[in-house]
């Protein structure tokens, strides 16, 4: 049996209270649902429906002059009690990036499209980039007043394709084969009749590698002492930061690390890299685990989720794929007044070369440093790090200096 918007709503609010969420913030999505309960009312509809949704949201913008931060509210206040309504669950992100569309019938699409790719078992990055990609083309089409598929043809096509001609031969690959990937699924879930993927075809050319940015050791220390470790989310940060700058971990493999990838008694990290597949194998140096121990003693947040490193927010979940590490750096470096610029990188990658760099310098080979970039086979990471093992496990932690419960 289907619910009415209020049961609907009021399912969502207790689920929201039950995964921690704040009473203001509760309160907040209950008076938008109260509101487009109403909206629904009028126009005779009673169970919850996108379209109408969608509809009450253009009407909301038409009255007043709202912020980007209260559409985005809106828009996953909506988002929200469409996928409870479908699945029975509250997406921990939102999938659809609608905040540049205004038709409720693209939109729509977008939100199809995105639950598909959810289905498909992507991960979190992939939606958010394939997503994109189909929104600026989306976009594209809203401007020019083609507002349903059935309006496509191969002309709109090949018209946006050429607009693409200003960006780097990457970005024009990335756009053009994520329109590709929308145009297959607008065509086999029967949007079109006509298979439009055809129209865009494969963007083939040369890549040139990017010469990496780096920062010297002192301007890496001064980043890290910049950190104020009496501060619960900097102390997170800190023990983040150290990973990448010590011992050269991806960030989003410091994202996943649990508690079960720790050996203390050996003073090892084990992992299998999220990139590569490949198992890795690192000591435990010593800032590194006092920085570790100190966030999960005094600053995590009390939880009996696996991962080492949490949001500070209730519901206290691990750090998604799509929680941006690259503020994090440049929060730091801005604090340490080190010199930032569009030339030169600051992000969490930034952090790994410079890693490299100092180990080059204090003449590691560069085939072996090389794997650490990206620049060769998962095999060179190995190397690398099978090489300089010995060096890095004289700086291990001691835990015969503290209690470890």
């Amino acid at each position: 049996m289907s619910k009415t918007i209020y049961e609907l709503s009021n399912e969502v609010l207790d689920e929201l209270e039950e995964m921690g969420h704040s009473k203001l913030t509760r309160d907040n999505f209950r008076y938008f649902w109260n509101g487009m309960a109403r909206y629904f009312e009028s126009k005779g509809v009673y169970e919850f429906d996108v379209n109408v949704a969608m509809e009450y949201f253009e009407f909301r913008c038409s009255k007043c002059d709202f912020k980007k931060r209260s559409e985005n509210f809106i828009k996953r206040a909506i988002l929200i009690l469409d996928h409870y309504s479908k699945h029975g669950t509250i997406p921990l992100r939102c999938y659809t990036p609608i905040s540049k569309l205004n038709n409720s019938k693209l939109i729509a699409l977008l939100g199809s499209y995105g639950e598909s790719l959810v289905a498909g078992e992507y991960s979190s990055r992939t939606i958010e980039g394939y997503l994109r990609r189909a929104g600026k083309f989306l976009q594209f089409a809203e401007e020019k007043k083609y507002c349903t598929p059935n309006d496509w043809s191969a002309e709109i096509i090949f018209e946006y394709i050429s607009t693409l001609s200003k960006f780097q031969k990457a970005t024009i690959k990335h756009r053009v084969g994520g329109l590709r990937l929308f145009l297959k699924y607008i065509y086999f879930n029967g949007f079109t009749k006509e298979n439009l993927s055809v129209y865009a075809g494969t963007v083939r050319g040369t890549y040139h590698q990017k010469i990496p940015s780096i920062w010297t050791k002192t301007e890496v220390n001064q980043m890290l002492n910049a950190i104020d470790r009496n501060n619960p989310n900097e102390k997170r940060d800190y023990a983040m930061l150290l990973l990448v700058a010590r011992l050269g971990l991806r960030s989003s493999d410091i994202k996943k690390l649990k508690f079960e990838n720790f050996n203390w008694s050996k003073n090892e990290i084990v992992l299998n890299q999220s990139k590569t597949g490949e198992p890795l194998t690192l000591p435990l140096l010593r800032d590194v685990g006092w920085a570790i121990i100190d966030y999960v003693q005094n600053a995590r947040p009390k939880s009996d989720n696996p991962h080492i490193f949490l949001k500070h927010l209730a519901p206290y979940t691990e750090l998604s794929e799509g929680n941006h590490l690259y503020r994090t750096v440049e929060k730091y470096m801005v604090r340490a007044k080190l010199p930032i610029s569009a030339k030169r990188k600051n992000g969490m990658h930034s952090l790994r070369h410079s890693l490299a760099t100092t180990l080059l310098e204090e003449n590691i080979p560069l085939d072996e440093i090389s794997g650490i970039l990206g620049h060769t086979s998962s095999n060179s990471t190995s190397i690398y790090l099978n090489t300089n093992i010995e060096r890095l496990r004289e700086c291990a932690i001691d835990l015969s200096e503290i209690e470890v419960e």
